[in-house]
């Protein structure tokens, strides 16, 4: 812009400025001349015959001159600022001195209060939090939130806790009377297929209710696509149809993948369409997801619709999202009385109960009774047991057979993977050269159909005229690095056991699952344990997540720094009484007997 056109551009802005001073007499005059819109490209009496380009004089430089000369004024200007500019200039520096001092003020007392007080009320219950909270959290969530329906006066909030099947089981009834947690969300379940259902959903729900807590819900969301969100909305809807509560159904949306591959109107669309679809069937939700996502990813408006529950952690504030919020998850390492393992811990600055009703609309809360948490079953099949060896073919060679100990292990299992496929048969030869009854354990370290296929016409050459008195397994990674590592997705594990177990059933092997207890509760459906045996690893002491029928559990044993492993079925009588793993059928069993289902459970 040319020297001559900053002068004009200046003087223009400067009156800008004063404008204010007549807007009461300018806003009483009603325009009645038709608006002339000047277009500056195109008319030739806006040039600047002075000008060395000979640019057209562009109107849009006084606004930029306008806020060029106040760019320095360093206070905010508040809604209630612009609207005292209307009235006198005077009266504008005074609002927006007397505003800064008040919101200043109104910080530090709410700030101070949280700090000092141990107990607060709500407007809608007499005890709330009982924490020791962070107190500029606290004052800044408030701020955030002032707008909201049921929002708690003066920075008050009470706390809550969310939990999952990482809980294992929680004694709900130690939970209420901790005084620690007035509210829980509960996780439903997760994906779009019947097996996602959290193992310990209906159990939470119900023993939480029975215990009085208030509760919600929510479903962890790994949609790729607006189509996929609205299957992970109908499995929600089915899976939560026979419960009411009082809280929101929140969508946990933080998905990685989708976040950083999709386009920000497409998730938006995800979070529009699985929320719109449960509110239609009389649900209120909300949405859950880090601050930087909700503040950079999402679209403000569709977040504005609904309850906010956001997570930011080490921090003393909510920095990352500037929208309002209802609950804030500031860390995910608390401990409550009645649950066993760290959990993720919040505070709540609506009276959702208040807000929500009864969700759905329709719903009924359940009374608050005894709960009850079911006892972990306890194995029967047998009152005697066998102890294993795993040789595995990674370390072992065939010669080393010959220092097995008879008198420590009843059997040993042959582990191999991909590499190692083709040693299998040598040394079950050499098992059963020494007398040893054997099982084969395949250890899955591929991740595609096509890859398990290469591997099990492998396994099925070695196997070949030859028979196993233990079940052949199926193996996935034992801990969730390794799992990570090999490249498993969340869903794909089943599908590629299922691949596997269902070729050698058809060959009539005596199949089996192995994996750690948190994968067998995880990442397999209930329905593929129920139909295979199951081999449960365990490196620790926790309640354990999968509580089904076991045939053989490894326990670690932090005194030798190995396992024990104890086998509680009698296989090698229910294998060659069937006729299972190369054996021929006992004479009792007729020729065309199928083996349709888990043998396990036909011989017991």
């Amino acid at each position: 812009m040319s020297f001559a056109k900053k002068i004009i551009s200046l003087i223009l802005a400067a009156g800008i400025t004063v404008m204010p001073v007549v807007s009461t007499v300018a806003s009483a005059v009603e325009v009645t001349e038709k608006t002339q819109v000047y277009d500056n490209t195109i008319q030739e009496k806006s040039k600047d015959l002075d000008s060395e380009d000979n640019e057209p004089f562009n109107v849009f430089d006084i606004y930029d001159a306008y806020h060029e000369m106040i760019k320095n004024n360093t206070r905010p200007v508040t809604t209630t600022v612009k609207t005292t500019i209307k009235t006198t200039s005077t009266t504008t520096a005074a609002t927006k001195i007397t505003s800064t001092k008040t919101t200043s003020a109104t910080k530090k007392t709410t700030t101070e209060k949280v700090t000092t007080t141990i107990k607060t009320t709500t407007a809608a219950a007499t005890a709330v939090s009982s924490t020791t909270a962070v107190s500029t959290a606290v004052s800044t969530g408030t701020t955030a939130t002032t707008t909201q329906a049921g929002q708690f006066p003066d920075g008050k909030y009470i706390n809550g806790i969310d939990v999952s099947q990482w809980q294992f089981k929680i004694d709900w009834q130690a939970v209420k009377d901790s005084g620690q947690v007035d509210f829980a969300i509960i996780k439903a379940g997760w994906g779009m297929e019947s097996h996602q259902i959290d193992p310990f959903f209906h159990e939470n729900m119900q023993n939480a209710q029975a215990a009085g807590m208030d509760v919600g819900i929510y479903w962890f969301s790994y949609a790729l696509s607006v189509e996929q969100a609205k299957r992970e909305a109908l499995l929600c809807l089915e899976t939560i149809k026979d419960y009411s509560f009082n809280y929101p159904v929140y969508y946990d949306f933080e998905y990685q993948e989708a976040l950083t591959t999709l386009s920000y109107a497409t998730l938006s669309e995800m979070i529009e369409v699985f929320c719109t679809t449960l509110e239609e069937h009389g649900y209120k939700t909300g949405v859950y997801g880090s601050g930087s996502d909700f503040e950079y990813r999402i679209y403000r408006h569709v977040l504005d619709k609904r309850p906010v529950w956001v997570a930011e952690y080490d921090t003393p504030t909510v920095t990352w999202y500037k929208g309002n919020y209802g609950i804030w998850q500031y860390s995910p390492k608390g401990r409550i009385d009645g649950i066993s393992a760290d959990v993720d811990l919040n505070y709540c600055y609506v009276d959702y109960p208040s807000v929500v009703g009864v969700n759905p609309v329709n719903g009924k809360i359940p009374a608050a009774t005894t709960p009850v948490t079911p006892p972990i079953p306890v194995e029967t099949t047998t009152t005697q047991s066998w102890n294993c060896k795993i040789i595995d073919l990674k370390t072992t060679t065939v010669d080393e057979w010959d220092n097995y100990d008879k008198s420590e292990y009843d059997f040993a299992m042959i582990m191999a993977d991909t590499a190692d496929l083709g040693l299998v048969g040598e040394n079950i030869d050499k098992a059963h050269s020494l007398g040893i009854n054997c099982g084969v354990i395949y250890d899955c370290k591929v991740t595609t159909i096509e890859k398990i296929k290469e591997d099990i016409a492998a396994l099925d050459l070695q196997l070949t005229g030859r028979t196993l008195e233990y079940p052949l397994y199926f193996n996935i990674s034992e801990k969730n690095a390794d799992f990570v590592k090999c490249g498993f997705e969340k869903n794909n594990a089943a599908y590629i056991a299922t691949e596997f177990c269902s070729y050698f059933e058809g060959k009539k092997y005596y199949v089996g699952i192995r994996a750690e207890d948190k994968a067998l509760g995880y990442r397999f459906n209930s329905d593929l344990l129920l139909r295979y045996d199951v081999w449960q690893v365990k490196y620790n002491n926790d309640p354990d997540l999968y509580t089904g029928k076991c045939g053989i559990r490894s326990r670690y044993n932090a005194e030798n720094g190995g396992f024990d492993i104890i086998c509680v079925t009698d296989y090698p009588e229910i294998i060659k009484r069937i006729g299972l793993n190369g054996y021929l059928p006992a004479p009792s069993i007729t020729e065309n007997t199928e083996n349709t289902e888990n043998p396990a459970l036909q011989g017991e």
